[in-house]
């Protein structure tokens, strides 16, 4: 999850040392972890310039609260982010006023002509990735999943009131069913599809119930990097959603006791080893364990997936 406030996982593996152990020396934290001092040190020295951690003259560091510490840093990307929705404001009211935009960087599609034949491109020709927020009301019937394209990533965010809709449930079944990642958003700041971050399609007002006024495509680079930066911003909050035998459930995926167990062994600052030898088990058994509820998380790192099953009540208090 740090990895969103730009810090690595090699940094976050120190922070957790440094929360554990409130004070420490680079020595100490390099032994601890198994981890050579000039690595050590370098990741410390990141955690004093974010304000995760102080240094006294002596070279002991001391970790700073993280209510503080990454409170702070949390409520700058918060603001990032409002900087962000604000600025997607501005470019549908420039729209909607008839503002000139940049040659090619935006255009306006006002017809269901033109709808459906970027829509029909988009389907066949998405490379990499295809990215949408889905809020209502419903306007656009998109077909994504009929793709024939087998490459892409599919990462789909939908508004919770979305669910609302009798369609809804059986269309994130089947996207689930083909391997489509899909989350939930209390809300979202727009409708919004975006093809192999080349190419975004939002609609003209924030709240539109119908085709008119229409749809912008926006191709400049530096407006798609910013709704780019948007959808991830959403994505990481999001909650993801999985498939069971009968319907789709929120968050919680299927672990067993020696899982969270395991986690559990984790959270309270053991090493691999320990952990292993506590369930009777190989060291790359638990590594092994680790990725794939990683991977069932939807989640980059332990840090972020011990938050997520926190989050999810997988860890008994």
């Amino acid at each position: 999850m740090l990895n969103r406030l730009g810090i690595s996982e090699q940094e976050e593996t120190v922070y957790v040392e440094l929360l554990r152990c409130h004070r420490m020396t680079v020595s100490d934290m390099a032994e601890a972890l198994d981890m050579p001092v000039t690595t050590a040190t370098a990741a410390v020295a990141r955690l004093v310039e974010l304000g995760l951690a102080t240094r006294d003259d002596s070279g002991l560091h001391m970790v700073v609260p993280p209510d503080v510490g990454l409170g702070t840093l949390i409520a700058q990307r918060q603001s990032a982010l409002q900087q962000v929705q604000g600025r997607l404001a501005e470019l549908v009211e420039v729209y909607r006023t008839g503002a000139a935009a940049p040659a090619g960087e935006i255009e306006a599609l006002s017809t269901p002509e033109q709808l459906t034949t970027w829509l029909d491109n988009m389907e066949r020709g998405a490379r990499r990735e295809v990215l949408a927020f889905f809020r209502p009301p419903y306007v656009l019937d998109v077909n994504l999943d009929d793709s024939t394209n087998a490459l892409p990533t599919y990462r789909y965010v939908y508004e919770r009131a979305a669910l609302d809709d009798p369609r809804a449930p059986a269309e994130i079944g089947r996207f689930l069913k083909s391997g489509y990642e899909i989350r939930i958003a209390a809300e979202l700041p727009s409708k919004m599809i975006i093809v192999d971050r080349e190419a975004v399609l939002l609609p003209m007002l924030l709240d539109q119930a119908s085709v008119h006024p229409g749809f912008l495509l926006v191709r400049g680079q530096s407006l798609v990097h910013l709704l780019v930066a948007l959808f991830e911003r959403v994505w990481q909050a999001a909650t993801p959603l999985r498939l069971t035998a009968t319907s789709v459930t929120e968050g919680v995926p299927a672990w067993d006791d020696v899982d969270v167990a395991l986690l559990t062994y984790l959270l309270s600052g053991m090493p691999d080893k320990t952990v292993a030898s506590r369930l009777g088990t190989s060291e790359r058994t638990v590594q092994r364990r680790i990725r794939r509820l990683m991977k069932l998380a939807g989640t980059d790192s332990r840090m972020q997936l011990a938050w997520y099953a926190a989050r999810s009540g997988m860890i008994p208090s």
